[in-house]
Formats: structure tokens, C-alpha cells, sequence
């Protein structure tokens, strides 16, 4: 089993480049503002949040806000329709009662949710049961129509727009990807088939490890332009670029599962080559569309244009709420006489129904025994009857069918692994299921 390590993206004071360092404690959850990052006209040289710091503890805290400032982004349009309403309630309306709560901190301790949610370095809290807001929560200078990066709950959506291509009938589960895209013949993943991609189980070699500057998925990230290439950068320009050079194989195709943001952005070239259409303009028209989102999304881009698909989103809270919320309910959105079909049930369904769990599904560690990753989303159904797509530093969209609850939250947690703070996480959750 893996275990989490206190890794944090600190400026290195001799280079002055972000360097991964593992501490003793986390550093005390202040804000953007408490660290007085971008402010002035300008601000001083060290606090002011850039493309080659924003990953970096403190700059974090307010980057993660402010995406489009930091790269060349896209605009996710919503369209013209309405927004699919969200009705504020109170807990006795929804029968789901949030006093009281005592939270397992990780560390042997009991949290209140307010301490939870200050503790885990909390931008924005949703909690959405039965269509109404329960509790709306904002930190750390964020608001209502604030976007926020979502990192890796963009792979959800990738995975959304791929299940659409198979429901539409011009991709298959057991098309090679080379069918869709025939420069993949070289690489490892010429024998992955598309099924096998969206669960992962495609078996190339590719290490997420964002401890390890040298790690895969850290010069894949200098690739795709999330960080700044160094001078000396000898690697490929781009994300296709990028895929065509990994070769080498782990596993056999469809034998085991492990994470790996590359297999997402292959997909994604994939989908966009079946249907004929910009990944950004199919997230449009197929999903942030007909879900009423309130607000556009945004994407950050590569040196050529090509979207980040595997985490690269941003949107407002109340729109991550939305996704989930669709996804849960067979892909219906609204309620009454507005309730409409905006993805097509079989997605949804598929997607929320989770694989069947295995040795080393949910990803080596120990607070996951008994997940999968099922169609780019993690999916705990039967461990809690939920799924949740999760993105680095704190971004979760924990979604239960049954009971009709959705928690949205955002952050900018100072760890990259989400796995740090599971404990507490699973904690809550399974308090608020006992209560609904």
C-alpha cells in the first residue's frame, strides 16, 4: 500500500524555481490576502503569483482563482438556454441536518465542519441535497461567480465526452485508439483499445509522481505548458507531441489499473478525431450546455492550443455542483415541469455504476480499498453507493444517487495528493449520509 507523504511545492530560496519538500507541518492555512499575494501596482517581486510560481505554497492560494491571468486559456461557452435553478433551502426542508458534526482530522483528532473546512484549506463548500442548497460556503476571496481550477475532475468530463462519442455511435469501447488516431502506432499505446483508456487500464509506463521533479508526469506538465519549460529543456512541445514519445509499457492492455493524466489527453485526441469536433466546443454543445450551467468554463491551453483535457477546467462552484448533480440523477437536470433529459441515460448510468473492485483498484492506497476508477471518474459504489471525480489540491464532487446528495467543494491545499486527506473527507461524507 502507498502511503501519503507531507510532499509541498515550496520556492527554492537559491534558485528561486518551485522545487517538491517534504515538511514536518502543514503551514498554517492563511489566505491570499493574509499573505498579501498580488497586491500592490506592482506587487512586490515576492509576492507576486506567475506562470513558473503558481503551483508553489503560498501562490497557490490565489492562483487557482485567477487561471485565465496565469496561461492561454478557452472559453467553455453555456450557451443561451437558462440556467437549471438552484434553490436555496434550509436543512429541515431537506431533511438533512448539519449541527453537530464531528469529523476525524487524520491525526488522531475531531474536527467541527467549520474546522474541517478551514483545516483542509477550503475556497468553496456546496452541499446539495434534494436540488437545494444546503449550505454555501466561500473563502479565501472566492465568490459565486468566481471560476476555480478543477485540475482533475476535467478527466470526468473528458470521460463524459468520450461516453457521449460511444452512445452517438462513431467510437466503440473496443476501438484500438489507432482507428481514431493512427500516429499512435508507435507509441505503447497502440494495442489500448478506447474502453481500456477510459479506465485506465491501458498499462503504459507513466509515473504520477508530483514528489519527483523528474517524474513523468512532471515533464509532462512542462509539455503541456502548466509550467515553464527551463532553458535547457530538451523534451517535446505540446501534448501530442508529448504522447508520441512514450514507448514503453508497464502492463499488458486491460490487466490493472494506474492513474496517469497522459492516457486522458489520448483520449481526448481520440474523441476529437471521431467526432470532428474541438474538445472545447463538444464540452460546449454536449455538456455545459444542456446542463444549464449558469456561468462559461474556461480551459488552459498548450503552446499550440490544444486543451489540458486531462485538468485543465475551471468553473464556478454552483456549475461543479450542476455536473454532479446530473450525473447522479441518469443525466436529468431541473425539476417539475423543467426537468429535462440533458445527457443521455445510459452515460450517466454507466458512469455512476462503477467497475468491479479489485487488488490495487482504487489506486494502491489504503483509504481506497474497495474503488475503482470507472470511466475517468473515481467511483466508490460499493463501498458508499457514490462516485466522485477528484482533482489535485483539494478539488472533490462527491455525488450519491440514492440519497440525492452532492458536495461540491474547491480548494488550494498545499499537498498535491488528494489522499492526504481521504480520512477526514470519507468522515464527513459518511456522516452526512447517516443524516440524509
Amino acid at each position: 500500500m502507498l502511503t501519503p507523504r507531507l510532499v509541498v511545492t515550496m520556492i527554492n530560496p537559491e534558485t528561486g524555481r518551485p522545487r517538491p519538500t517534504e515538511l514536518d507541518v502543514l503551514p498554517e492555512p492563511l489566505t491570499a490576502a493574509e499573505h498579501g499575494l498580488m497586491v500592490g501596482s506592482p506587487p512586490p517581486v515576492g509576492r507576486r503569483v506567475h506562470h513558473g510560481n503558481w503551483l508553489a505554497w503560498p501562490h497557490i492560494r490565489w492562483a487557482l482563482t485567477h487561471m485565465d491571468e496565469l496561461r492561454a486559456s478557452g472559453r467553455i461557452s453555456r450557451g443561451d438556454g437558462p440556467a437549471t435553478g438552484l434553490a436555496t433551502a434550509s436543512p429541515a426542508g431537506t431533511g438533512l441536518d448539519l449541527d453537530g458534526l464531528s469529523i476525524d482530522d487524520g491525526d488522531g483528532g475531531r474536527w467541527t465542519l467549520d474546522e474541517m473546512l478551514h483545516g483542509t484549506y477550503t475556497d468553496a463548500f456546496l452541499v446539495l441535497h434534494r436540488g437545494r442548497v444546503v449550505l454555501e460556503r466561500y473563502s479565501n476571496a472566492m465568490g459565486p461567480s468566481t471560476r476555480h481550477a478543477m485540475f482533475s475532475m476535467t478527466k470526468t468530463v473528458t470521460g463524459v465526452l468520450a461516453m457521449l462519442a460511444i452512445h452517438d455511435g462513431v467510437m466503440g469501447l473496443d476501438d484500438p485508439l489507432t482507428d481514431h488516431v493512427p500516429e499512435l502506432a508507435q507509441t505503447a499505446f497502440a494495442p489500448v483499445t478506447v474502453g481500456q483508456a477510459l479506465d485506465m487500464t491501458d498499462g503504459i509506463r507513466f509515473v504520477e509522481d508530483y514528489s519527483d521533479n523528474q517524474s513523468d508526469i512532471m515533464r509532462y506538465g512542462r509539455a503541456m505548458a502548466f509550467t515553464p519549460t527551463p532553458p535547457d529543456w530538451d523534451g517535446p512541445n505540446g501534448i501530442q507531441e508529448a504522447i508520441l514519445g512514450f514507448t514503453e509499457r508497464a502492463t499488458e492492455p486491460g490487466e490493472v489499473f494506474l492513474y496517469k493524466s497522459v492516457t486522458t489527453d489520448v483520449l481526448a485526441w481520440a474523441v476529437s478525431r471521431a467526432t470532428g469536433q474541438r474538445w472545447i466546443d463538444g464540452v460546449s454543445e454536449r455538456i455545459w450546455g444542456p446542463m444549464g450551467a449558469a456561468e462559461d468554463a474556461a480551459v488552459s491551453l498548450d503552446n499550440l492550443g490544444i486543451p489540458v483535457s486531462s485538468g485543465g477546467m475551471s468553473c464556478t462552484l454552483r456549475d461543479l455542483a450542476r455536473f454532479g448533480r446530473m450525473l447522479s440523477r441518469s443525466g436529468r437536470v431541473g425539476e417539475g415541469a423543467d426537468e429535462r433529459q440533458a445527457l443521455p441515460a445510459a452515460v450517466a448510468d454507466d458512469l455512476a455504476a462503477g467497475g468491479e473492485p479489485y487488488p490495487g483498484s482504487g489506486g494502491g492506497y489504503a483509504t481506497r480499498e474497495g474503488w475503482t476508477f470507472h470511466r475517468h471518474c473515481w467511483n466508490m459504489q460499493r463501498v458508499m453507493g457514490a462516485f466522485m471525480p477528484m482533482g489535485v489540491h483539494g478539488q472533490r464532487l462527491f455525488c450519491h444517487p440514492e440519497k440525492d446528495l452532492v458536495i461540491a467543494k474547491f480548494g488550494s491545499h498545499p499537498v498535491t495528493g488528494n489522499v492526504y486527506t481521504d480520512v477526514s473527507h470519507e468522515s464527513l461524507y459518511r456522516q452526512l449520509l447517516e443524516r440524509c
